[in-house]
């Protein structure tokens, strides 16, 4: 089945039509909250996916909030460098726990009502939009990935995952082809620098195997491998 759908390409075109979701969550969200209650997929995809395949795969390539990003932000973006501020792992950590207090509270004052679970949910999705683009325009568009807790944990996974259960696809550079142009640095949406990733290292957590960095090298120096 999946190489069937790797040969009709539906994977990647519903991954670049994911943005429209988004979108619709949010107009029709705001007048029936209870369809919030959907986002929790979209919460527990991104750990699923670097759990089953290739670490943040979900992140780059098929969350909604990251397609908008990619699709519609980047146009009003002034796409410079994300702070490193947003990527330091107290913050993450902070802002992890900080959403995860305020989702709990809010599921407990719901006392089991649908709608306002939905509620919950929903408002947690419009804030962190909002965060999103206020962020977007200001520094990078994918500058909200840099600390989305499903992310984190998804880079989390990864990590363990390489520790105790396997070394799961990773770029690879070939050091003798590498010119060290800085290229993939610049079209990598996170930031981070391929040319060098290091087998050993965990400098590729983050990687959100978009393939930019792969497509923009000019002496194809970086490929994927699967390490298991």
């Amino acid at each position: 089945m999946e190489r069937i759908l790797e040969k009709l390409n539906l994977a990647e075109v519903i991954g670049e039509s994911a943005w429209m979701l988004l979108l619709l969550f949010l107009i029709v969200g705001w007048k029936f909250p209870v369809i919030g209650i959907v986002a929790v997929f979209c919460m527990i995809a991104p750990v699923v996916a670097a759990s089953w395949k290739e670490g943040r795969i979900w992140c780059g390539n098929h969350c909604p909030r990251g397609q908008f990003n990619d699709n519609l932000l980047s146009k009003i973006s002034r796409s410079t460098e994300i702070p490193s501020f947003f990527k330091s792992v107290y913050f993450r950590i902070g802002f992890f726990l900080f959403l995860i207090y305020n989702f709990v509270t809010g599921i407990i004052n719901a006392n089991g009502n649908l709608a306002a679970i939905g509620l919950v949910f929903y408002k947690i999705i419009f804030v962190t939009t909002i965060i999103t683009v206020s962020l977007g325009v200001i520094f990078h568009q994918r500058t909200w990935c840099a600390f989305c807790p499903m992310g984190s944990l998804s880079a989390l996974v990864v990590k363990i995952k390489r520790k105790f259960v396997s070394n799961p696809m990773q770029i690879k550079v070939d050091e003798e082809k590498c010119v060290d142009c800085g290229l993939c640095s610049e079209n990598c949406p996170l930031d981070l620098e391929p040319h060098n990733f290091s087998e050993k290292g965990d400098c590729n957590l983050d990687c959100l195997h978009c393939n930019e960095c792969i497509d923009s090298c000019p002496v194809d120096a970086l490929n994927k491998v699967n390490k298991n």
